[in-house]
């Protein structure tokens, strides 16, 4: 039960609404929204920026940073994100007698294809940055808008032909020249949400918009704008200043607003901290079946106690920090382990056996008895100990190892990062991209979870398009003119995704779509394909041979049967122009009645068309073989190197650990040699001092 005793507590919108003037009390409300959204968010938002410190290693110290944590994302990003993404859209229930739906869905689909890998690429860079946002502070989110262009237009006037009296005056109209469904990113700390236990529980969401006098003057007006306070901030700075010290970067005075989406209200609001009033006000503008312009955000470690990210990073921050502390350990030990010792002065000799760098040579010693009674070459030097150094350094770098082996296991990186091998053996290069690609369960449920979340904000923009483009933007933007075959289709099809709200579609963007490649797969599914489609053909003919009035028949078996393979659509706009044409043929058949020799000539005429199309599709099949087999090369070589650089790397550094090993040796050989010489000497004195 509300208390509203309790101080920015709300107990009623009553409280808000009696307000002697509307704008003012919805001010009140949504300054205590924003406020209770920004308590619940703080420890995200610090946790936020600590993580993207530790990823850019900028905090400054003294330790050596392997910042595994980098590396680890890197290899994250190239996985799920490694290519441009690739929209399908058709229909859910696959009505194979639906076409002017299948040309509707080809439509969407050349829409919302046409614009990635362009410079204009909103959706792919979007994508990228949420991504980066969801493994960073864990939170990506990129949202959807509608904007279009217009101009005046003089409209003539009308007359009457035979009077001559003008029926309407000439006037001047706006219209719209250009219209667009623009995919924007969302900066993490720009964006905040009601406090709820789960996304569909949450009653609004908010983004953050740092505007210069001159945008706010143009957005809300002069008298507006003159009234809202503006600050130098910096341009990553949040509702307050988040552990940062970082100078104010902006040269720009800006003032900072806050677009309120209210689903519960169906209205969205522009509200100011430190203006009176709400800045404006509109009602459902993009009319969304969810409402608000954005999918469920890519959310990492949430759970139905609180709709609050928790970074991955920071469910592993202790192994991070170990290992960036046993590696300082190890930096230091290092640069202790080195040949150094002390002599005595008067044995100038001995020092030239060290700063000379002679080789078989012998170094004259004056004094030679006096040089002996002192212990020779072993009393007159005394190394620096290392060998317990090493020692334990050595322990240092296996601790190290099993910290990053228990890392990887925890974050889902084992197989990925050590490059696994299979029990029989080496694999191969199209094993090892197969199992770097799916060899954890993890790294596949982030990409599909990656892969809705691209599948979800394609959705809006379809959507988006589908309630407010007119035809004239449809058909000039998917450039529905070229569909010769399917002229007559585009029409109804346009009618259907401006009109048809019961139908539904299917928007797939997959996770193999946007993550590495794999050739194999798609190789099958066409080789599929092709072979149901020779398959019916073959058996089909004998029957068109005997009876060639059941090739329509035939036909529209063979559209029915294609429906389901991926990739179809195209193929059944082919279907229906040689359905129609043999229907046709079969009509005039029957109004003219043709001899045996016409039907026999229609016959053969249909043959070279199936003929024609089996060739024309072999050939295609043939050429998009060779293609794919190219680029599976390319990438075996490409995974070859990669594979024979890493094997490079740990056979250098362990020739380093074999070679500081071999000097620790060495120098235990020599201090051995040294005092069984020493040994003997002393048994054997007469014997020495004749040598």
């Amino acid at each position: 039960m509300a208390n509203s005793s309790v101080q920015g507590a709300i107990d009623s919108l009553d409280e808000f609404e009696n307000d002697s003037e509307p704008t003012v009390g919805q001010h009140k409300r949504w300054d205590a929204e924003i406020k209770a959204a920004f308590t619940a968010c703080r420890q995200y938002q610090k946790q936020g920026a600590e993580v993207v410190q530790a990823y850019l290693n900028s905090k400054a110290g003294e330790t050596f940073n392997l910042n595994l944590f980098h590396a680890n994302i890197r290899t994250m990003q190239a996985m799920m994100f490694g290519k441009l993404p690739e929209i399908k859209f058709s229909r859910t229930n696959m009505d194979f007698n639906d076409d002017s739906a299948r040309v509707a869905g080809i439509l969407f689909e050349r829409m919302l294809n046409a614009d990635i890998g362009t410079p204009n690429d909103l959706y792919s860079e979007a994508l990228k940055q949420n991504l980066q946002d969801r493994l960073l502070p864990g939170l990506g989110i990129s949202r959807v808008r509608y904007e279009f262009d217009k101009e005046e237009v003089e409209i003539a006037s009308v007359t009457d032909q035979l009077t001559g009296l003008e029926l309407e005056p000439a006037r001047t109209e706006e219209q719209i020249t250009d219209e667009r469904a623009p995919i924007d990113y969302v900066h993490w700390r720009d964006f905040v949400w009601a406090p709820a236990r789960t996304w569909q529980e949450v009653r609004w969401v908010a983004f953050r918009t740092l505007m210069t006098k001159d945008q706010l003057t143009e957005r809300f007006g002069e008298d507006i704008a003159k009234h809202i306070p503006l600050e130098k901030t910096a341009l990553d700075d949040g509702e307050e200043d988040i552990d940062s010290d970082d100078p104010k970067q902006d040269a720009w005075m800006r003032g900072e607003v806050w677009e309120i989406w209210a689903k519960e209200d169906k209205k969205v609001y522009w509200f100011c901290k430190g203006y009176s009033k709400i800045l404006d006000e509109q009602n459902d503008p993009l009319q969304l079946t969810g409402f608000f312009p954005i999918p469920q955000p890519m959310v990492a470690n949430v759970t139905t106690t609180a709709f609050m990210p928790k970074s991955d990073y920071k469910m592993s921050e202790d192994l991070y920090l170990e290992i960036t502390n046993l590696e300082t350990r190890i930096a230091k030990i290092t640069e202790a382990i080195k040949v150094v010792g002390v002599y005595d002065q008067s044995s100038e000799g001995v020092k030239s056996l060290m700063l000379e760098g002679v080789e078989n040579d012998l170094i004259p010693v004056d004094n030679w008895a006096m040089f002996g009674e002192k212990g020779g070459l072993q009393g007159a030097i005394d190394w620096l100990p290392i060998k317990e150094v090493a020692e334990t350094m050595m322990i240092l770098v296996g601790r190290r190892d099993d910290a990053k082996a228990l890392l990887f296991e925890i974050s889902g990186m084992s197989d990925i990062m050590r490059g696994g091998k299979q029990a029989g053996g080496a694999a191969s290069a199209t094993e090892r991209a197969l199992e770097a690609r799916f060899a954890s369960i993890n790294v596949q449920s982030m990409q599909d979870e990656f892969a809705q979340y691209a599948t979800d904000l394609i959705r809006l923009r379809a959507e988006i398009v589908s309630k407010h483009f007119q035809p004239e933007s449809i058909v000039k933007q998917s450039n529905a003119m070229a569909m010769t075959a399917e002229q007559e289709l585009i029409q109804p099809a346009i009618d259907i995704m401006k009109n048809r709200a019961d139908l539904i579609w299917r928007i797939e963007v997959k996770a193999e779509s946007v993550a590495m490649v794999d050739y194999a797969q798609l190789k099958e599914e066409r080789t599929s394909y092709i072979t149901a489609l020779a398959t019916f053909l073959q058996s089909a003919a004998p029957l068109v041979e005997l009876e060639p009035t059941a090739t329509p028949v035939l036909l529209e078996m063979l559209k029915w049967g294609l429906a389901g393979f991926k990739g179809s659509n195209e193929v059944e706009g082919v279907l229906d122009q040689a359905i129609k044409t043999l229907q046709s043929a079969g009509q005039q058949g029957e109004n003219d009645k043709p001899s045996d020799a016409e039907i026999k000539a229609q016959t053969e005429q249909a043959k070279q068309q199936f003929e024609m199309q089996k060739l024309q599709l072999t050939q295609q099949f043939e050429q998009q073989k060779w293609q794919y087999e190219q680029q599976h090369i390319q990438l075996e070589a490409q995974i070859r190197q990669q594979e024979l650089q890493t094997e490079n790397n740990n056979n250098i550094r362990k020739e380093q650990a074999q070679a500081e090993l071999n000097m620790v040796e060495e120098e235990k050989e020599t201090e051995e040699f040294i005092k069984r010489e020493q040994a003997r000497a002393r048994l054997n004195p007469t014997q020495s001092s004749n040598e």
